[in-house]
């Protein structure tokens, strides 16, 4: 994952190992429902999330998730380099554009010093984020459970420097129903559906006809910091 680039995640590289990456970077059309990796999976490359949603999830052995969370951008899959294998699954829910620096081509920028670096900056950004989320999804408390879930996960997908700023309604994609966030949060179905039309009420969030929206300024729990993160680790 990247965090706090203005136009790539290749920004601080000279400037012929940017044109490196440029010339090996492969566009790709991901169809909703395809995994672009799996737990487990050999290093399968790099993963620049130019449009759509993701799922970054891990189970837990009884199928339940140990974490998840929507990701709408960013670069992922930089941890694997490291470990050679994923340590989590992502799941396209919508029709995504990525970028993907293959593991041949990553091996061969791994020669550069400052690659190494990046890569390495990228890793510590993805432990820092994930363990950002499983504090906003630990607080016993169900309904701060769900703001400092849902404030994280909105926030970071507006962080998004390809996003045109706006003072008016700012809402993201939310391909998920309440049954699956009820199973990301733990959360009976019932209870999260009364939450969520309290809230709504209430006007802390709005979540109804796939689209969320987060006001910033409403009263939230264990939130990221509104800097330009990427997402979780993965």
């Amino acid at each position: 994952m990247a965090l706090h680039f203005a136009a790539t995640p290749f920004d601080s590289l000279e400037r012929d190992v940017k044109e490196r990456v440029a010339r090996a970077l492969v566009r790709r059309v991901v169809k909703k429902g395809t995994h672009l990796y799996r737990s487990g999976d050999a290093h399968a490359g790099l993963f620049w999330l130019r449009s759509g949603v993701t799922l970054s999830y891990n189970r837990r052995p009884d199928r339940g998730y140990e974490f998840a969370a929507p990701v709408y951008w960013g670069l992922w899959g930089a941890p694997s380099i490291l470990t050679k294998t994923h340590n989590s699954s992502m799941e396209a829910r919508s029709q995504c554009v990525v970028d993907w620096l293959s593991p041949e081509a990553t091996a061969r920028l791994m020669e550069n010093p400052a690659f190494v670096k990046l890569v390495a900056k990228w890793t510590a950004d993805d432990y820092s984020m994930l363990l950002r989320l499983f504090s906003a999804i630990s607080v016993t408390r169900s309904e701060d459970r769900l703001m400092g879930f849902l404030t994280n996960v909105y926030r970071a997908g507006r962080a998004n420097p390809e996003l045109p700023a706006t003072d008016g309604p700012s809402d993201l994609p939310w391909p998920f129903t309440t049954v699956e966030l009820a199973a990301f949060l733990s959360i009976s179905r019932p209870h999260l559906s009364t939450l969520i039309g309290r809230l709504n009420q209430e006007g802390r969030l709005r979540l109804s006809g796939k689209r969320l929206d987060v006001p910033l300024d409403a009263p939230s729990h264990h939130a990221v910091s509104p800097h330009r993160h990427a997402g979780l680790g993965v």
